[in-house]
């Protein structure tokens, strides 16, 4: 943001008592350091975008609507590159290696366009960043998840509580299975004969933004025995978060297939009849740094099975552990608790749905569950910053910092009103905010008080407009949350603030209800393939 030359990257939250306003000012700071200094937390983001790497007119715009499939599920993931951190204007990037193993169990069931049902039975990964070593889990309380597609994206979410952004990052996998058979050629096809996947499929399967050029091709290479083995490559250059990306992909995929009745002296065709039962790629990936995250240069080899539920048990699954079929409509038992022992912080509940991530502070200062466009770029003793990014665009940013709890005898000071949040404003940004614009004051059932002032000023001689709010548990705990956006961007960040303050909790709020932060606000963006005038959308999803 423009303000970053202005404040200093090493500012950090009192730990004593301190004037409101010099506790904004460090909220600012922190805010808006920019990407010149990444997040001590860059292993754990890392996981995620690894993860997330990876006929001509034979297929049809509209994909066919195959019947109700049970399935078991095997991927195994291996990365190896190095990761481009930026170091600063006119700086070459920070290059570390990285090394990434993930695989993946799980049961699932799909029926027709309902959400698909998933049992993981493992989610893992283990990455290497020059000599530090991480490894991530799938909670106890997350292994049976629905998966909606949202376009060509899939989106996994709880139905009674919320994934946590690390979790949704670990299960964004290329070629998700849930895609997979939308490879398949639409009608008979000959042996060498090539379909062109559609530009939106191409970005879903790799999970990037859009594609701008290039394009991925299917070619069947042979039939034997009545199961096809089918080519894809491509070489494709396309955008995640507003940043170029380029990808080769080299791969195959088998599926069952029909001799289709022709003519004698016609080349024999298949028409293809079951489901892909099995893919593996190699995807080749280099991403520019993006405003939420760094660059990499890598390669990935992806390996997926599909094998029916019926014949899981053959292969060591257990029929009987199936999740019940009405599930797949989106009924679904309630998800389990963690065991004793787990390390994963507990979940926060309420009705779930696509597009909506849980963070809870590291120190148990908040909780809170918030779009997913809201992107987290630091997260650690200071406080969290997170940026919002919509399709593609850098539009804001968010700071929430700890305050700390005013003295005992200081009977007033906890519950700020809107005169001293206006007051410390001018006080600590002077120079920058010319005017106030709005001011509110609420206090919630549950005994939290929230002060909200909107303001206009300059920043580096650019207009900006900042929203902060200070808020305040019963017990006096207290947070200060500021955005910051350019004023230009005042309609595309609309109320973006409101529906992240709804779903923050403080300590005090146990008992608040999360039913304000799963509403229908804030609904995710969409992601869109264009490839040469054509147009496909894919929905955002934990980013």
């Amino acid at each position: 943001m423009g303000a970053a030359g202005r404040l200093s990257a090493e500012d950090s939250v009192p730990e004593q008592e301190a004037p409101l306003g010099a506790l904004i000012m460090c909220g600012a700071a922190l805010m808006t350091r920019g990407l010149r200094r990444w997040p001590a937390c860059l292993e754990a983001f890392a996981i995620g975008w690894l993860v997330a790497l990876g006929a001509r007119s034979a297929v049809a715009s509209d994909a066919v609507v195959l019947p109700a499939a049970e399935f078991r599920v095997r991927v195994s993931l291996d990365a190896t590159g190095e990761l481009l951190t930026p170091a600063g204007r006119d700086a070459p990037p920070i290059r570390q290696a990285v090394e990434m193993a993930a695989t993946f169990d799980f049961e699932e069931i799909s029926a027709a366009e309902a959400a698909v049902t998933r049992r993981y039975i493992d989610a893992t990964a283990s990455l290497r960043v020059d000599e530090e070593k991480i490894r991530t889990t799938l909670a106890a309380d997350a292994r049976q998840i629905l998966v909606a597609r949202q376009g060509t994206t899939p989106v996994p979410y709880l139905p009674d509580g919320f994934l946590s952004g690390e979790e949704c990052d670990l299960l964004e996998t290329p070629f998700d299975s849930i895609l997979l058979d939308d490879l398949l050629a639409k009608e008979a096809v000959p042996i060498d004969a090539v379909w062109e996947v559609p530009a939106d499929l191409t970005a879903g399967l790799l999970c990037i933004d859009t594609v701008e050029s290039g394009v991925l091709e299917a070619r069947l290479e042979d039939v034997v025995d009545g199961r096809a083995r089918v080519v894809i490559s491509g070489i494709i250059d396309g955008a995640v978060d507003g940043v170029p990306t380029h990808l080769t992909v080299e791969g195959i995929f088998e599926a069952g297939v029909r001799t289709d009745p022709a003519a004698a002296d016609q080349p024999a065709r298949y028409a293809f009849r079951e489901r892909v039962e099995r893919a593996s790629a190699v995807v080749r990936e280099r991403r520019q740094a993006s405003h939420v995250a760094p660059g990499f240069d890598v390669e990935a080899k992806l390996v997926i099975t599909r094998t029916p539920l019926k014949h899981s048990a053959e292969a060591g699954g257990n029929e009987a552990d199936a999740p019940d079929a009405d599930q797949a409509s989106g009924s679904i038992e309630p998800a389990v608790a963690s065991p004793p022992g787990d390390d994963h912080p507990q979940r926060r509940r309420g009705p779930g749905r696509p597009g909506m991530v849980w963070c809870r502070d590291s120190k148990g200062r908040f909780d809170l569950v918030h779009d997913a466009r809201w992107r987290r770029v630091e997260d650690g003793a200071n406080g969290l910053v997170m940026r919002f990014v919509d399709h593609g665009a850098l539009v804001g940013q968010c700071s929430i910092t700890s305050l700390p709890a005013p003295p005992a005898t200081d009977s007033g000071a906890g519950r700020p009103s809107g005169v001293d949040l206006q007051r410390d404003i001018r006080r600590s940004l002077a120079g920058q905010v010319l005017r106030v614009d709005d001011t509110d004051e609420i206090d919630r059932a549950d005994g939290v008080r929230i002060v909200r002032v909107a303001s206009s000023g300059t920043a580096e001689q650019l207009p900006f407009r900042w929203i902060h709010y200070v808020v305040v548990s019963r017990d006096g705990s207290r947070m200060n949350i500021t955005f910051m956006f350019e004023e230009s961007l005042q309609k595309r960040f609309a109320d973006a603030d409101r529906p992240l303050i709804e779903g923050l909790r403080l300590p005090a709020g146990e008992g608040q209800s999360a039913t304000a932060a799963s509403s229908d606000e804030g609904a995710p963006a969409i992601r869109e393939a264009r490839k040469t005038g054509k147009k496909g959308t894919r929905s955002d999803s934990t980013r």
